[in-house]
């Protein structure tokens, strides 16, 4: 429910025969939007797409209990699917939709995961959509189209390119767990169209949200003693031996003594080092420190002394407010041209609120990895896509599909899963991965690491889902096709604790010859 927000929020204000379309990145503001909307009188039909275990899967138990109130106690009509499979059509949805009985000169409210989009042509979008603009003027209705997940950047493509098609469209980014930014890119109201305006909200414990004080970082600059633009606060650590510096740059012995120099800042540019990956969370949590006290002016920048940073930690530093990654081999002179590139530019990105919440976007995935049963790889799927969803990171279910004369058995001694926290599960007729830091542009290289044969010699096909919608839709199948493998443990393998502390063993895909 949203509380004192901006005025083109005024649903009583809403125009009839018309289609306002709102996307979400995360499932959970979708609960207090919902729980507002169907307190209006004039809501009388909400429509989900999915089933509501599917819709509810991601969700906690107060957010469950939240939404079936709020529509059971203010909702006439309420229509979940029934049939997992069915959800994938825009064309059946319409159908759907055109079959049910609405009444005229109410509001009616429809949810769908952005998966379906996306599964759809550019021209099935639009007609959808278009049909959604018809039911509501033959019938004087306000739709309230709510569409969310990671891809919800091409609904704003599409509409961006008709934006006749609705008469308001606004989006709800999560920044952390208990920060929002709506943006409303046009909103029509019956007192006039408004134009484009942001707002940052907070989740309150009673699932509430409120407007964000929000302090200008001009303002914190102003009280501060400007530096030159050339000023570089550069580690020690982030030098190789030898290498000449620049008089503009000033030196400390190592990070911590870096940060502990820097009083008052404005405008310059910060140099860390990181060598280790245990460096990492410390160093996120001091650029946070940094970004917080001086504002959004400064640059900041990490420089990779030896390899050591993977994707799900080139994130977490995003989060934290740094401008830039030289990443490791990157000579010194080709640094200096980037923070050249940087001087003038203010980071725009939103912040957590708080170091708790940025630490919440650091994956902690040490306690599993490789094989595990089906029951126990849906659990750990579910748990790990909360996090991702709001870490914006992205992820993969894989699922290969096993020759026929090649036994279960025999593929898990061709497989080597290596990074803690990518696993995997067999069911009939088909293995699953779940990735979960992996760029798509990588996914390649990582199955070409994880399996001692190409993949296209040894599985007959392959489907990769990157979204929460579309991962969520295929879980269950693991579960009606679920098998059990028989193997005996060695001695390496019966010391592996599995993801819950519980001692039952799990067993780590290895290397071992082909076995027909």
């Amino acid at each position: 429910m949203l509380k004192n927000t901006h005025p083109l929020e005024n649903k009583s204000k809403k125009l009839k025969s018309s289609v306002y379309i709102t996307t979400f990145s995360t499932k959970t503001p979708i609960i207090n939007h919902v729980s507002e909307l169907v307190k209006e009188d004039t809501v009388n039909t909400f429509i989900c797409s999915t089933t509501l275990d599917t819709f509810t899967r991601s969700l906690n138990v107060s957010n469950v209990s939240t939404l079936k109130h709020s529509l059971n106690a203010y909702c006439q009509n309420i229509f979940f699917n029934n049939n997992n499979d069915a959800c994938n059509s825009l064309k059946h949805l319409s159908n759907d939709i055109n079959k049910t009985q609405i009444k005229d000169n109410t509001s009616i409210i429809i949810v769908i995961p952005d998966n379906i989009f996306t599964a759809s042509s550019p021209k099935n979008e639009i007609t959808f959509i278009e049909n959604l603009k018809k039911l509501s003027i033959d019938k004087i209705l306000t739709i309230n189209l709510l569409i969310y997940g990671r891809d919800i950047h091409l609904i704003k493509k599409m509409l961006s390119q008709h934006p006749n098609l609705c008469v308001g469209y606004s989006s709800l980014q999560s920044i952390d767990k208990k920060t929002y930014l709506y943006h409303i890119y046009y909103w029509g109201l019956n007192t006039g169209m408004r134009g484009e305006s942001e707002t940052y909200l907070t989740l309150n414990d009673d699932h509430s949200l409120t407007l964000q004080s929000k302090v200008d970082d001009d303002q914190i600059a102003s009280l501060l003693n400007v530096d030159d633009e050339s000023t570089t606060y550069i580690s020690k650590t982030a030098i190789e031996n030898n290498q000449k510096i620049s008089d503009v740059m000033v030196c400390s012995s190592d990070n911590k003594s870096l940060e502990n120099s820097l009083t008052i800042i404005s405008r310059a540019t910060i140099v860390f080092s990181c060598s280790t990956q245990n460096e990492v969370q410390l160093l996120g949590v001091s650029i946070y420190r940094l970004r917080k006290a001086f504002g959004r002016h400064i640059k900041i920048i990490v420089r990779e002394m030896q390899p050591c940073l993977r994707y799900s930690d080139e994130m977490y530093l995003l989060q934290s407010g740094i401008n830039l990654i030289i990443h490791f081999g990157t000579r010194f002179s080709s640094m200096l041209s980037s923070i050249e590139i940087l001087r003038g530019q203010i980071l725009t990105r939103a912040l957590p609120s708080s170091t708790e919440e940025l630490l919440n976007f650091r994956l902690h995935t040490t306690e599993i990895k490789g094989y595990t049963t089906n029951e126990r790889f849906i659990d750990y799927t579910n748990k790990l896509l909360k996090h991702l969803d709001i870490s914006h990171t992205e992820f993969a279910l894989i699922k290969l599909e096993l020759i026929p004369n090649i036994t279960p058995e025999a593929y898990l001694n061709m497989c080597n899963i290596q990074r803690e926290g990518d696993v995997m599960t067999v069911c009939k007729g088909a293995i699953y991965l779940f990735l979960q830091g992996v760029r798509m542009t990588d996914l390649p290289v990582a199955l070409h690491n994880i399996f001692t044969l190409p993949i296209r010699d040894i599985f007959s096909s392959q489907t990769n889902f990157t979204t929460l919608g579309r991962v969520e839709q295929e879980l269950p199948n693991i579960t009606q096709h679920s098998v059990i493998i028989e193997n005996e443990l060695t001695q390496e393998e019966s010391n592996t604790h599995s993801s819950d502390g519980s001692s039952k063993p799990i067993i780590l895909a290895r290397h071992k010859p082909l076995d027909f």
